[in-house]
């Protein structure tokens, strides 16, 4: 599956990746079966389990791959959906977090 066509009606792009880091999350796409037909799904490279690829989850798992490929951060030391607590106010999701 390519990646231009799960992101087709959404508003995210992929012109800040590199077709490398494209190539490389598409070949860990697999199909899976569901109610409704196929759903793509890869594995976390945090998380490090499987996860159905939305196009806010691919454009997180390439995130991931520019701080750790291109920028050489440790994927132990970031999260991804993680809580924050700003205060009295209530837990704020975050989508990364070094």
């Amino acid at each position: 599956m390519k990646l231009a066509d799960l992101l087709k009606d959404s508003s995210y792009k992929l012109s800040q990746f590199t077709p490398t880091e494209i190539e490389q999350l598409e070949q860990a796409i697999t199909l899976k079966k569901t109610k409704n037909g196929e759903a793509p799904y890869t594995i976390c490279l945090v998380r490090k389990k499987e996860i159905k690829l939305t196009p806010e989850e691919a454009i997180r798992q390439l995130y991931l791959r520019v701080l750790s490929d291109r920028l050489n951060y440790p994927l132990s030391r970031i999260q991804v959906e993680y809580g924050v607590n700003f205060g009295r106010l209530e837990s704020l999701g975050v989508n990364l977090i070094r």
